[in-house]
């Protein structure tokens, strides 16, 4: 059984009327925006040069964007032949004395193609040729009135006019500087400096003695108190001279004591012994202990002839242990001799056990 969509084919008609619908509203939007059905009016001027210009450049008005160049093109005499459009919704603009003009930026920022709006009544009609405002007869337009041209802002003149009051300021600025050097000068650093010199002056005073101000008062105290401090040196100087005196007659005992330290046979038997008892007995210890050593030596020598006889002593008494050692175990092998030795009965430490008692 085949499965069928019921009213598939209005549905899909109804899609195809919405895409082709939607197709056209995309259309007549981007014409909108691109003005393909917008009417644009055509008209002419000329260049000595197309520096500057080019195809698509805008041309404005009080910085709106009312047309644009659609061609550049050189002449057979050697001119620039531009070809500009003019908006529909600006056409009403272009009346009788309207003039053109290529402002060219003189730092690089972009040049700028301007529209200016003739005083007339009439409207000029579409592919007429419009002249600039550098020609003569664009100068003799503006000179009649028949066109009125803004004041331009020039970016160089706006440089310099910001430039004149920054001069100013600096110049002020030196003359305050100058003035308050001199002390005639008004205004805080004029003040600063006053006030300096003051200073200076009394520091002068305070040195030489003649002030009377809060420094040469410090400074008096400060004399004051280095007189104190003077007299205090003296003192503490006369204290250091007798320690070092006593320094120096100790290390004089100290040379002395060395000088004998460096003699062995003098100053140490002193020390240790100052009578020569202690060394005597020592000598004498000493000598004892030699005849015993030599004893010991002869002690040892009559040892050591005797070691080879005590040796064979040894030996002889190992062999002796070794055959009584063999009689004994014959006599255990023995079967006559086997039992004829009663074992002994252990006893404890406390006497009588009568676990050993015989019945």
């Amino acid at each position: 059984m085949k499965f069928k969509i019921r009213y598939a084919d209005q549905i899909v008609g109804a899609f195809t009327i919405l895409a082709f619908v939607a197709l056209i509203a995309v259309i007549f939007l981007l014409g909108s925006k691109q003005r393909w059905f917008s009417r644009d009016y055509r008209f002419t001027t000329l260049f000595d040069t197309a520096t500057g210009l080019g195809n698509g450049m805008p041309l404005q008005y009080k910085g709106f964007t009312i047309g644009k160049i659609k061609t550049v093109e050189l002449t057979d005499d050697d001119k620039v032949n531009i070809e500009f459009v003019i908006f529909d919704t600006y056409y009403s603009r272009a009346k009788e004395g309207s003039l053109v003009e290529l402002i060219v930026n003189p730092i690089g920022l972009g040049n700028q193609f301007l529209f200016h709006p003739g005083n007339g009544t009439a409207l000029i009609a579409e592919g007429s040729r419009i002249p600039r405002a550098d020609t003569p007869e664009g100068k003799d337009m503006i000179a009649q009135g028949l066109v009125s041209v803004p004041k331009r802002d020039d970016t160089i003149t706006n440089l310099i006019a910001q430039i004149n009051p920054l001069l100013t300021n600096i110049n002020d600025t030196l003359s305050q500087v100058s003035d308050a050097f001199s002390g005639s000068g008004k205004g805080p650093l004029a003040d600063t400096m006053r006030g300096v010199g003051k200073t200076l002056t009394e520091v002068s005073g305070a040195l030489d003695g003649t002030g009377s101000g809060p420094l040469a008062r410090t400074l008096g105290g400060v004399s004051s108190i280095t007189g104190q401090v003077d007299t205090s040196l003296a003192v503490i100087l006369g204290d250091v001279e007798e320690v070092t005196a006593t320094v120096k007659q100790i290390t004089s005992n100290l040379e002395q004591l060395s000088s004998k330290l460096t003699d062995p046979a003098n100053l140490v038997p002193t020390l240790i012994d100052a009578d020569g008892t202690l060394f005597a007995s020592i000598e004498a210890s000493f000598n004892s202990v030699q005849g015993t050593l030599a004893n010991v030596e002869s002690s040892s020598l009559i040892l050591k002839s005797q070691v080879p006889q005590i040796a064979r002593l040894i030996e002889d008494l190992r062999l002796a242990l070794v055959k009584g050692q063999d009689v004994l175990e014959a006599l255990k092998n023995n079967p006559i001799l086997k039992n004829g030795v009663p074992e002994r009965i252990k006893t404890d430490s406390s006497g009588t056990n009568s676990r050993n008692i015989e019945f």
